[in-house]
């Protein structure tokens, strides 16, 4: 027996959720609808399967029921995502011939991170054996078996990766995009080849290919993510389906000549940007409110003080990026620093790429900004109020069986 669950849950799945038996078997939609109001009604900080199936059955329920409920291979949860999304842009669809740009934030959260990882990905020093040995008389000489073994150096601090991503419409919606399961190299997953492995940056490519299919028309995208996702596969699909990237760089990448965009000519961007004379930078200042980005945006309620401003000096180039080509390169100091706590005395430092060189710096840094409340704060939010922090196993095994394609 299922309690009564919400009527705005019962109208979400009516209109934006397919019950089409393609997607999954029809029982399992006239459970999911409950199990959905579960995770939002149950007061408990961790989201287990226990605690979700004492919360929709009235009668106790063990929590294996609702993991094979969930883990069936004919339920796409991710396909019906997507379906559900398909379904919500096409009510959004901006009205008139006005070009109208969305923002789109990736990010990606590791379910195991830390000292455990560490200790699971930890150098293990093994036993060398000495190049020359001296050998018993009489015994055969050995070539291979001589040479030191070597082995990988470094340490994973990250497993699991789930690559997350929400869409902004220019009147501020929201719309969380189906998450992506980025696997470690020593995890095995069933029905998958040994040979294939996506990494996290090839399925950035399928969710923004994805997402493009389904904007509607007169909308044009603008990714904005962290430096992990600076590289080459992402800055030249940009620039063949359209859509603008803006990552930060990291201190080792390099400027090209036009000749040859993809050979470093060993001239570093930081490097050059930090060395900047201050006749080149110009100030731009920011508040609570008045951006011109500000329907975008996210505010909180408190009240407004003189102090709710961030201060920006800017530099643009058009340059040939290593491996990126021309993209168009802004280097920018910001004050306050928050360390911890906001200090208007210090500046940070920070050059961000554009796949778009006709950007000016002004719309580059506005666009940037606004990732950290669009993408940061939702992880925050699921974490805290949602309790996806904790997870009632650790084992990569488990977590798999909720992340099918």
């Amino acid at each position: 027996m299922i309690i009564r669950h919400p009527r705005s849950v019962v109208n979400f799945f009516q209109e934006l959720v397919p019950v089409e038996a393609k997607y999954g078997p029809p029982h399992v939609f006239t459970v999911l609808r409950a199990l959905v109001a579960g995770v939002v009604l149950s007061s408990e900080s961790r989201k287990t399967l226990t605690v979700v199936g004492r919360t929709v059955f009235t009668s106790r329920r063990d929590k294996s029921n609702v993991s094979r409920l969930l883990c069936r291979r004919d339920f796409r949860s991710r396909d019906m995502h997507w379906e559900a999304v398909r379904r919500v842009l096409a009510k959004l669809a901006p009205k008139g011939p006005r070009r109208r740009d969305w923002h789109l934030a990736l990010d990606g959260t590791a379910v195991t991170r830390g000292a455990d990882t560490k200790i699971k990905g930890a150098i293990q020093p093994e036993k060398a054996v000495p190049r020359k040995k001296q050998r018993k008389s009489g015994a055969p000489r050995r070539k291979d078996k001589d040479k030191a073994k070597s082995s990988k150096k470094g340490r994973k601090t990250k497993y699991f990766t789930f690559l997350v991503a929400s869409l902004t419409t220019d009147k501020g919606v929201r719309v969380p995009l189906p998450r992506h399961t980025c696997d470690p190299k020593d995890f095995k997953r069933q029905s998958r080849p040994k040979n294939r492995r996506e990494t996290q940056l090839d399925l950035a490519k399928v969710l923004i290919t994805r997402t493009l299919e389904i904007v509607p028309e007169g909308v044009h995208l603008v990714v904005t993510a962290d430096s992990y996702y600076e590289c080459a596969k992402l800055h030249n699909l940009a620039k063949k389906l359209g859509f603008v990237l803006i990552t930060p760089t990291d201190t080792n990448r390099c400027f090209a000549d036009e000749t040859t965009p993809s050979e470093s000519n060993g001239q570093k961007i930081w490097d050059y940007g930090h060395n900047l004379s201050w006749d080149t930078f110009s100030r731009l200042d920011l508040r609570h409110g008045s951006e011109k980005t500000v329907s975008y945006r996210r505010y909180t309620t408190r009240q407004r003080g003189p102090k709710d401003r961030r201060t920006y000096w800017l530099a643009h180039e058009e340059r040939t990026v290593a491996g990126l080509g021309t993209v168009g390169v802004v280097y920018s100091w910001k004050t306050p620093v928050y360390k911890p706590r906001r200090n208007f005395r210090e500046r940070s430092f920070k050059v961000l790429i554009c796949s778009d060189p006709r950007w000016t710096p002004e719309r580059v840094v506005e666009w940037y900004e606004m990732r950290w409340t669009a993408i940061e704060i939702l992880i925050r939010e699921l974490k805290q109020r949602l309790g996806f922090a904790d997870f009632a196993g650790d084992k990569l095994e488990a977590q798999a069986r909720l992340s099918k394609a």
